[in-house]
């Protein structure tokens, strides 16, 4: 708090010293989907039945399959996948605009022509095409994006259906979770520079404009854990 205001000073040009952030270990380790899991994951959320039960979010088994494939095709935080508006969609182009991010980081990111193609159909069936201002994962009930925590108990219950845990999960570990979804794009991402012959070091500034982080080392990190995947 004490930096961010002083870095507010700074800006308004009261000179005011900005303390530097210390040092941490970082040994969070994520979990990370294998492609079995990846499939089997896809193959719940696509079974509707799962969830036309559930009473406060009734049309969560529409809403799920794609809030995953634009979490795992677009690396998006859930954050900024739930506060999608239909207004922040460009189906033309094949693009998502995230305003509400990390850090107020705003950020346009391309989708494969493929989720384009999902997504188009999603927005037609919903009947929001024309409507700017509705959000993409509506509550039905009050028509405010559902909350982060309810779409965490949502994609649980897929982990619970596909039987895929972390037995004797440490502290650092995070276990499977909706924010995996994102180290495995960049995972993959790596995966697919390699494989088209590109130096892993001129991919991370892209992969980091595109992520939205605050720097290349923040990006860099993922390299570690797509050497162990």
């Amino acid at each position: 708090v004490v930096r961010l205001f002083t870095e507010y000073l700074a800006t308004c040009g009261i000179h005011a010293h900005i303390p530097c952030v210390p040092k941490v270990r970082d040994d969070y380790i994520p979990y990370i989907f294998s492609d079995a899991e990846m499939s089997a994951i896809f193959l719940t959320a696509d079974s509707a039945k799962r969830y036309t039960r559930d009473r406060k979010t009734t049309n969560s088994q529409v809403l799920m399959p794609i809030i995953l494939r634009i979490m795992y095709g677009c690396g998006t935080r859930i954050g900024e996948t739930l506060a999608l508006t239909m207004g922040d969609v460009d189906l033309e182009n094949g693009t998502l605009s995230l305003k509400k991010t990390k850090r107020s980081k705003e950020r346009m990111v391309p989708m494969h022509p493929n989720l384009t193609k999902v997504l188009a159909d999603y927005c037609m069936a919903l009947k929001i095409i024309s409507c700017p201002d509705r959000y993409l994962f509506e509550n039905q009930e009050n028509g405010k994006p559902i909350s982060e925590r309810r779409a965490q108990y949502l994609f649980d219950r897929l982990l619970n259906e596909t039987e895929i845990e972390l037995p004797g999960r440490q502290k650092h570990e995070r276990g499977p979770c909706l924010h995996c979804l994102r180290h495995r794009f960049a995972i993959d991402s790596f995966i697919q520079a390699e494989q088209n012959r590109q130096c892993l070091d001129d991919a991370v500034p892209y992969l980091s404009i595109y992520l939205g982080h605050d720097s290349l080392e923040e990006t860099q990190k993922y390299l570690k854990f797509s050497a162990r995947s």
